[in-house]
């Protein structure tokens, strides 16, 4: 047991670099922000046939970050915005929000679509 803590010990001290360690904090931060988004989205759209699992979440939350935040900061010729925000949190469910109705839109079409195919 002593052996086990003297090498946690070790390993706490440890410290990346300054620049490694930035960037792991922002992928983190966004990943979890990103996920809050999905499962948000996930709550709010229970209806439809869109895939749930959470690697699906993550990427619907993750598509609402990019394309809200985006969409915002042009629109609006903010400087300075943070997106890590309530408002970059509510721009964010609705745009993952609108990219789910797209998605069962285009799901939809297309299955539809091949069976008058068929016919």
């Amino acid at each position: 047991m002593e052996a086990f803590l003297a090498k946690l010990d070790a390993l706490l001290q440890y410290n990346l670099p300054d620049r490694i360690q930035d960037l792991t904090n922002v992928v983190l931060l966004w990943t979890g922000f990103a996920y809050i988004v999905g499962m948000i989205t996930r709550l709010l759209v229970w209806g439809g046939q869109w895939r749930r699992g959470p690697f699906t979440v993550f990427l619907v939350g993750l598509t609402g970050c990019c394309v809200g935040i985006l969409g915002i900061t042009t629109w609006r010729k903010l400087e300075g915005f943070n997106p890590i925000s309530p408002a970059g949190l509510a721009v964010s469910v609705v745009a993952a929000i609108a990219a789910v109705f797209v998605y069962q839109f285009c799901a939809f079409f297309f299955r539809f679509g091949k069976k008058r195919e068929q016919e």
